[in-house]
């Protein structure tokens, strides 16, 4: 719930979980001493800056993974990276436009020493994500409405703390209270401000799993996408598909018990229009500061008539 809305307030979490809101507080304090959630940050939306979100994936030949993640985020594209077993990376960035593509690719080659990586172009509106951002992927609308110098500064104001109270947002800003909601409000409903909570599930107990679903030949992957998540239901879980390559899908789901794990692998495999399945079980990820997140100011975005789907221009930033 947090997720899906980092800036719910207490009460409201206390109301739809049955408990007092002291024990939603404290069981927050838990969380975040746990290493559980790591951050509840905020930024402008990846759909709004025309961005482009990419995985590269594959297996590396690092002797260090440590060493070979801090080399991942030298590169201002990177994103988030997840080490599963068999030194099998994913990794993911944010371009300014898919023209950035082929040199990214080439860093994470070299970075990570992922030889024969795969490159996935990330749908951003598939159907199959949660109600949260997650690697800049969410609802696209046809337009946006510009955002102001104070909308920036707001933003910026939650950069690292997406809980900020509006007081204080008020304070930092110079304006009044009742001003702030109403621009949060607003960019919350367009869709230009992206807000979400890293969370370390391994952390609380949960394993984390990736797993590869390659489907047959004209197979509609949103339709089997849409069967699996609701054939099987995870606690948190959502379906990641890539426009470069239609007949893959990579669930993403937590779980803490390997009968369950098990019975998933082998309903999945069996369905008509799966092909094969993997599954990679991630026991490390590391999130980097990337360009969107040192944005100050954005001027203007690409016209409409410029935008292709997927293939962006890429925003105009000053």
């Amino acid at each position: 719930m947090i997720g899906a809305n980092p800036r719910i307030h207490l009460q409201e979490l206390a109301k739809r979980l049955g408990i007092s809101k002291q024990a939603v507080h404290h069981r927050m304090q838990v969380l975040a001493e746990a290493g559980v959630i790591k951050g509840m940050i905020a930024g402008i939306s990846i759909p709004y800056l025309d961005a482009v979100p990419v995985t590269v994936f594959g297996i590396s030949r690092t002797a260090s993974v440590e060493n070979t993640l801090d080399r991942l985020g030298e590169s201002e594209y990177s994103r988030r990276a997840v080490v599963t077993g068999g030194n099998f990376f994913y990794v993911v960035g944010f371009l300014r436009n898919i023209s950035e593509l082929g040199s990214y690719v080439e860093f994470v080659k070299r970075a990570g020493e992922m030889p024969e990586p795969t490159v996935g172009i990330n749908c951003l509106d598939d159907g199959l994500s949660p109600d949260y951002s997650v690697d800049g992927v969410g609802k696209r609308k046809q337009s946006y409405k510009e955002l102001s110098p104070l909308d920036l500064k707001i933003i910026d104001s939650l950069k690292d703390n997406a809980r900020r109270p509006i007081a204080d947002i008020a304070d930092m800003v110079g304006v009044s209270g009742k001003t702030v909601k109403r621009h949060l409000e607003d960019m919350i409903s367009a869709g230009s401000l992206d807000m979400n909570v890293p969370v370390d599930s391994q952390a609380g107990g949960d394993l984390f799993l990736i797993m590869h679903v390659n489907l047959r030949d004209g197979a509609d992957k949103g339709e089997v996408g849409r069967r699996l998540l609701s054939k099987h239901y995870f606690q948190d879980q959502y379906i990641r598909t890539l426009s470069n390559l239609p007949s893959l899908l990579v669930w993403v789901f937590w779980s803490d018990k390997i009968a369950e794990i098990r019975k998933v692998l082998r309903a999945t495999s069996e369905d008509e229009d799966v092909l094969s399945v993997m599954l990679n079980f991630a026991y490390l990820e590391r999130m980097y500061t990337n360009w969107r997140d040192k944005l100050t100011a954005v001027q203007t975005r690409p016209s409409e008539n410029a935008r292709t789907h997927n293939l962006h221009s890429g925003p105009r930033i000053q």
